[in-house]
């Protein structure tokens, strides 16, 4: 009886890893000039940056909500994670910050699937040919800006008028939020189907597991069904 509750516990070990969604894209998030957050944790607006950070980490996707000015500490974390690809959200000062950002990543080699900005100060804003998809979000043009388009661009840019909110609570509109989060949720999944293309190969058995071979991402998670199996037959099969 213990060899077949072991047995369950192994597959259902293998099929929870294999399940187990892999994130690609890495979110950094730059809150507004109203932050005093060096002073006090809650001390700032742009709270809503805050909770979005929050949802996408409670899923597993690297997010950090931090300060506008902190762009240099952003950078070096981003260098010294390599991330596959990075996406940034601004509001306000953040959001020239994203921007700037976005255009900086080109040094590193890594891609910008996504910019996302709420009320950009002053009437334009730019984020750079190396961006995949930008949406920028606004109330009061030309206070607050609209994306342009720069030489070369082959990406998305989109202005979305925003009726009913002001400056310093736009960031909390589950309108923004929603679309700002499914667009992240889009990238990382075009990522994931890139490398699942990309990594599959046929690995073949080795002594004492299972004779046959096991089609699997090259990755983590392929790998830990590949040894669940090899333990259910280490198990089961008489030595």
């Amino acid at each position: 009886m213990y060899r077949v509750l072991l047995v369950l516990v192994t597959i259902t070990g293998a099929i929870i890893s294999l399940n187990k969604p892999a994130y690609s894209v890495e979110v950094y998030l730059f809150r507004g000039a109203g932050d005093f957050s060096f002073v006090q944790k809650n001390l700032h607006f742009s709270k809503g940056l805050d909770a979005m950070a929050r949802e996408l980490n409670s899923v597993g996707i690297h997010a950090r909500s931090t300060r506008w000015e902190n762009t240099a500490g952003i950078y070096r974390e981003i260098a010294s994670r390599k991330p596959q690809s990075v996406a940034f959200i601004g509001h306000s000062m953040g959001a020239i910050a994203a921007m700037g950002m976005a255009r900086r990543m080109n040094g590193l080699g890594i891609r910008v699937a996504y910019v996302g900005l709420i009320d950009i100060p002053g009437p334009i804003g730019s984020v750079g040919s190396n961006v995949e998809l930008a949406e920028n979000y606004y109330h009061a043009f030309p206070v607050y800006g609209r994306l342009t388009r720069p030489a070369g661009h082959k990406g998305i840019i989109t202005n979305h008028y925003v009726f009913g909110q002001i400056h310093v609570s736009m960031d909390d509109s589950s309108r923004i939020q929603n679309a700002m989060i499914s667009a992240i949720w889009q990238a990382d999944d075009r990522d994931k189907r890139t490398n699942n293309a990309a990594s599959q190969n046929r690995i073949p058995a080795q002594n004492g597991e299972i004779d046959t071979t096991v089609t699997a991402s090259i990755g983590q998670f392929g790998q830990k069904l590949k040894n669940g199996f090899s333990n259910i037959r280490r198990r089961i099969l008489p030595k």
